[in-house]
């Protein structure tokens, strides 16, 4: 009997839990975008902007590493992706992480470890040191974008969700433009230790605007915790007739793993997410992380006439993000993907047989531009996928296939340098784009226009 009764109470607390995940769903699905909105989302787009300007001051801080500690191509690629090392296993644990215990544990907790640990690299002395410190601060890192991603888009409607989170995606080459201006004004006259305490000081400040983000009411709901998901639509604008369909119940403590997403429902868009991020990455990173070591080195430039090219490439990368802004919502998710990574793969090619450093500058930017578009399609696409109860799991493990490719081409492409087929960089740059381009058109469906609940259901 007390079976029976034990077993009834779970099955109703659980069709309640659902209840009030589907109310609050439709209660944001019909709220305007108002202050709070607008705050999660610049509070997201800061940590992508920090993200960037972790990844990108450690490639510019690596022509002067290469001279003071006097390492050769292959270490330095080691170094390069000691952090996107740690991004793996970061992004592979922060995900059951905000999934047991919310987003906003995962939202704080990643940009505080990353602020102190960035700071910490500047003291280092040695190699080994570095890709410690490196590996460590990756581990923070690499769970933010995913985390922060999760959050936004459970905040945002349909509507505006993938204008609202494709915008967080335009702060990340604002990040790269920093750290090339830093790089351009302080490097050459205080040194590379100069670029991690500078990267220290805006993400302490951005730890203290997160501080103030309430809880996804999504998660909440998910989590059977009504009466706190009420509080946060109210402060979305919800009125009190609104927020009275949402029942309070008590959380039922369900376990998220990695495991759920083999199950046949995700399978097939977790082979597509875990895909595309993999095969785009490896590219992505790789390029970006040894631009400023091949232009000192294979084409004999002078650290500030790398710099300055490099801020041309920034500047390119955000025009790429914003044109995916504003085409997003008009054309859909999985044009970016064409657009970015099949004609970026085409650029790729293109830029590999430059020789003069005016038309490199040129190429250069036009690859900037695409493939960003594309990048910035990874983001928006992946989070629209998956149901609340999985997303930040599913978000973080597919972007920790990301880093594992991230982490491994640095390595590769320095083996190109080292036996100098640097052709070889931009071959393989294009054939792993074309391939995530395969896997969407294959294997993706159009999410626009679509509920989170209805994608993640389907």
């Amino acid at each position: 009997m007390s079976l029976n009764y034990e077993y009834g109470t779970k099955l109703e607390a659980q069709s309640q839990t659902g209840a009030a995940a589907q109310s609050v769903d439709s209660i944001i699905e019909r709220l305007p975008i108002t202050s709070t909105h607008i705050f999660v989302v610049i509070a997201a787009a800061l940590g992508f902007m920090f993200d960037s300007l972790d990844t990108y001051i450690v490639s510019y801080a690596m022509p002067s590493i290469i001279k003071e500690w006097n390492i050769d191509p292959v270490t330095n690629g080691l170094l390069s992706s000691a952090g996107i090392w740690g991004m793996f296993l970061g992004a592979i644990l922060w995900g059951p992480i905000t999934d047991k215990f919310g987003r906003k544990v995962g939202f704080i907790g990643t940009i505080l470890g990353f602020s102190l640990l960035t700071g910490l690299t500047a003291l280092t002395t040695n190699v080994f040191q570095f890709g410690l410190l490196r590996f460590i601060t990756g581990i923070f890192l690499g769970g933010m974008i995913p985390v922060d991603t999760a959050l936004t888009s459970e905040y945002i409607s349909t509507k505006y969700r993938g204008r609202f989170t494709s915008m967080l995606t335009v702060l990340w080459p604002v990040g790269m433009l920093a750290a090339a201006l830093v790089s351009l004004n302080f490097v050459t006259v205080y040194g590379w230790r100069v670029l991690f305490i500078v990267g220290v000081i805006p993400a302490l400040l951005s730890f203290l605007v997160r501080w103030k983000v309430p809880e996804s009411p999504r998660w909440l709901a998910s989590q059977g915790r009504g009466k706190e998901a009420v509080q946060v639509l109210k402060q979305l604008g919800a009125s009190d007739k609104d927020v009275s369909t949402v029942p309070t119940v008590t959380n039922q403590d369900e376990k998220t793993s990695v495991l759920v997403l083999l199950q046949p429902q995700y399978l097939k868009r977790f082979i597509l997410t875990a895909g595309y991020y993999f095969f785009s990455y490896f590219g992505y990173y790789g390029f970006l992380l040894w631009l400023p070591s091949i232009l000192s080195t294979v084409y004999h430039l002078s650290l500030v006439k790398t710099f300055t090219f490099t801020l041309f490439v920034a500047i390119s990368a955000i025009l790429g993000r914003a044109t995916a802004f504003w085409t997003i919502e008009r054309f859909g998710r999985k044009q970016l993907f064409y657009v970015g990574f099949g004609l970026g793969g085409v650029a790729a090619l293109l830029f590999g047989i430059i020789q003069d450093p005016t038309y490199l500058v040129f190429g250069a930017c036009i690859l900037s531009f695409l493939y960003e578009q594309g990048v910035a399609g990874t983001v928006v696409y992946t989070a629209e996928l998956y149901p609340s109860n999985v997303r930040a799991t599913a978000t973080c493990w597919s972007t920790g296939a990301g880093r594992i490719s991230s982490a491994v081409s640095p390595i590769v492409f320095g083996y190109f340098m080292n036996i100098h087929f640097y052709y070889g960089i931009y071959l393989t740059m294009a054939i792993f784009f074309w391939i995530a381009v395969a896997l969407v058109y294959f294997l993706g469906v159009e999410t626009k226009g679509k509920s989170l609940e209805k994608i993640g259901a389907a």
